[in-house]
């Protein structure tokens, strides 16, 4: 039975025509070569723990143990962190309908957009629409790269790596914890705080939407410095919101209007903002949610910048 179904095989094989067999051949060797392609990436996945920030935020105190300021973020790999479910579901919304609408429904990356990217990076020869996902904007931000086609097929490497070993909240969490947030604050938590005086948990629809723009250009749309621009694109945003059903187009237009009170731009700093920087920089990855240092406040307030950077 098996030698007389190989013997079909043949023929139906000897039948075609050169031409056509070379078509089922590269057919086939395209299938292989995908699949092998995108079975790599669970030999080498990223999983969530290597992923894992350093906590920031600690509290300063000086000598008499009086408050000299909290630091809550430096960069991405060390600011203050919070799990998925301690930020905000207007946030969530808000960051998901303005980047990425569609990340639970799709893979690491969203094929139409990323062949349209492509067509476009080919005929200018150069990166015109970057198409990515949140998964994409992750892998970019754990390894920044020009905006060029090589770095972005890194991208997507990186990004099928991520998807092969992490789930859709840890890549959410891991993302929304790297977040720019304008200046050197990174991260939803740090920002909310900074900003607000508030967690991530707390925020409102006015003021999750206006600091989910925020990532889309961190230094031009800082709302300590660009105020109108922060708020076009919280216009955006909220119809993004209100187009993927998470707030009528009422609550819109409430959130829009709503006043919005930043904190001063100390960013919860009383004194010597360039000494706690200056130890921050230097505090070991295990580090005591609060330093007392050989500062003395009132001294400082009084002469200026200290120069004693013990730490007790």
């Amino acid at each position: 039975m098996r030698n007389s179904i190989n013997i079909i095989k043949q023929k139906m094989w000897l039948r075609l025509n050169p031409k056509h067999r070379r078509a089922v051949k590269l057919f086939l060797g395209l299938a292989l070569l995908g699949i092998t392609v995108r079975t790599l990436p669970y030999l080498a996945p990223i999983r969530a723990k290597d992923l894992v920030q350093d906590d920031l935020a600690v509290e300063f105190r000086d000598r008499n143990g009086l408050s000299l300021g909290t630091i809550l973020s430096r960069d991405q790999d060390h600011t203050a962190v919070v799990p998925l479910d301690q930020i905000s579901p207007h946030f969530i919304h808000a960051i998901l309908a303005a980047e990425d609408g569609e990340f639970y429904h799709h893979g690491a990356l969203e094929m139409r957009a990323i062949m349209r990217s492509l067509i476009q990076a080919i005929e200018a020869k150069r990166i015109v629409s970057g198409a990515s996902t949140i998964t994409m904007q992750l892998a970019r931000m754990l390894e920044p790269n020009p905006r060029t086609l090589p770095a972005k097929l890194q991208e997507i490497w990186l990004s099928w790596r991520l998807a092969a070993g992490m789930s859709k909240d840890e890549i959410l969490a891991a993302y929304i914890n790297r977040l720019p947030m304008g200046g050197n604050i990174y991260g939803l938590e740090a920002a909310a705080r900074i900003y607000f005086g508030m967690p991530a948990s707390e925020l409102n629809v006015a003021q999750a939407s206006l600091l989910a723009g925020l990532p889309n250009n961190p230094n031009y749309l800082n709302p300590y410095y660009y105020w109108d621009a922060a708020k076009r694109r919280q216009i955006y945003v909220l119809k993004r919101m209100v187009e993927d059903g998470y707030i009528t187009a009422t609550q819109a237009d409430q959130a829009y209007s709503e006043a919005i009170s930043l904190l001063p731009r100390q960013q919860g700093i009383i004194a010597a903002p360039h000494f706690l920087f200056l130890v921050a920089n230097q505090l070991p990855s295990e580090h005591p949610s609060q330093i007392r240092t050989t500062i003395d406040r009132s001294e400082e307030r009084r002469v200026g910048a200290a120069t004693v950077i013990e730490i007790l």
